[in-house]
């Protein structure tokens, strides 16, 4: 899958640079392109800001709209913030790969600290000057949700 995306990447960059390409024939009749590095790398950076939605920093009234539905979630040191108790380290560990997971798929993780049975969590955007964006919010109720629906509340305090 990466290395179609890759190609799919690659190709569109080589098309849209292809008009500052340079062509030079070579002595066996093979076409030899010439392409400068900084088009490859603008072309590949306008298909990333393309395809990767735009968070913007977050308003304080909005940062406290979303944490009125996400239960103990707090601003802490300009994060938003919580801290976990399980049952014991295996249920820890167990959710700890969830968040891993689920933050893999959001492309956007979290700094993670846990001890034997309590894990904090915390999310800002370091892209963005590390400040709370649309996207903490969305991976925060995306971990909230696996924490709900998995019960854990039910055996933490």
């Amino acid at each position: 899958m990466i290395n179609i995306l890759l190609l799919i990447i690659v190709t569109s960059s080589y098309t849209s640079v292809m008009g500052q390409a340079q062509e030079t024939p070579s002595k066996n009749n093979t076409m030899v392109i010439s392409i400068n590095g900084s088009f490859i790398k603008d072309a590949l950076t306008s298909v990333h800001n393309d395809t990767i939605p735009q968070y913007l920093k977050l308003s304080e009234n909005e940062i406290n709209e979303a944490l009125k539905d996400l239960p103990g979630w707090v601003i802490l040191d300009g994060k938003l913030h919580k801290t976990f108790t399980f049952v014991d380290f295996s249920t820890l560990f167990e959710f700890m790969y969830q968040v891993a997971d689920a933050s893999q798929k959001l492309n956007h993780h979290p700094n993670m600290t846990s001890t034997w049975n309590i894990l904090t969590l915390d999310y800002d955007t370091w892209s963005l000057g590390h400040v709370i964006s649309g996207l903490d919010v969305k991976a925060v109720r995306t971990i909230e949700k696996l924490y709900q629906d998995g019960n854990y509340a039910d055996i933490g305090s």
